[in-house]
């Protein structure tokens, strides 16, 4: 029996799996998506979540791809978490940041950026094509509680933003971008380090981070916040690094 036939034969909710396509962190690769409408089942979203599922608009998915298990769920135990000497180095060049807390809901400037980080970063990407209704939907077409983190300098430019999922055991990073001009100062890492401190602050344990693989550089940034779980063969394990 199939990956795709098991999950959907043993599922208790609507699951779908979607056609094959190239996959877009691998080479020579496809993907297979199992995915749920959550405007259907919102109120499954955290426990979706808790077994591996990422959000996208409306849509919970995962990954189901055949002969290939390399997409691995990532989440940093946020409790535990003491920053190295380049993180804190990161922290002391954008303590000047001022973080505003904003509902889920798109702004031109904020798609400005995205446009730019898009084209200087990401250029052959998918998301580099995205429109501005691409973007609205991407940021407003949430079933499930999100906001939105964004980061100004002192002269109330906008540097970076972060898209935040809400859950019960604690946040779900589901996108973030920034000004590319700033990437000297390590904001995207910056960004995920004050995530990190506001999950503490709240008593909160987790921040997940999506998925994990190993042989895609640019995902390498991901297993740098220990400790973290990974989630494999149906559990969340601390990862030995």
């Amino acid at each position: 029996m199939s990956i795709q036939k098991s999950i959907t034969n043993l599922s208790l909710i609507p699951i779908q799996i979607s056609n094959n396509s190239r996959c877009p962190y691998l080479e020579n690769k496809v993907e297979t998506r199992a995915f749920v409408n959550l405007l259907d089942f919102p109120e499954l979203h955290d426990q979706l979540a808790e077994t591996g599922f990422r959000r996208v608009e409306n849509w919970a998915y995962k990954p189901v791809c055949f002969e290939c298990n390399e997409c691995i769920p990532l989440r940093i135990i946020c409790k535990k978490f003491i920053p190295n000497k380049s993180q804190k180095r990161c922290q002391s060049k954008n303590k000047i940041l001022i973080r505003s807390i904003l509902p889920s809901q798109a702004k031109e400037e904020h798609y400005k950026l995205f446009e730019n980080y898009q084209k200087n970063r990401h250029k052959d990407g998918l998301m580099s094509k995205m429109t501005w209704n691409d973007y609205s939907n991407m940021i407003n077409l949430t079933p499930i509680n999100s906001m939105i983190f964004e980061y100004k300098n002192i002269k109330n430019k906008i540097i970076g933003v972060l898209l935040i999922d809400i859950q019960r055991d604690g946040l779900s990073a589901v996108y973030s971008f920034y000004n590319v001009s700033e990437i000297h100062t390590g904001i995207g890492k910056y960004m995920i380090l004050d995530v990190i401190n506001f999950i503490k602050e709240n008593s909160l344990k987790y921040l997940y981070l999506g998925y994990y693989i190993k042989s895609n550089n640019k995902m390498n940034y991901k297993n740098q916040f220990y400790p973290f779980e990974v989630f494999k063969k149906g559990k969340w394990r601390q990862a030995i690094i």
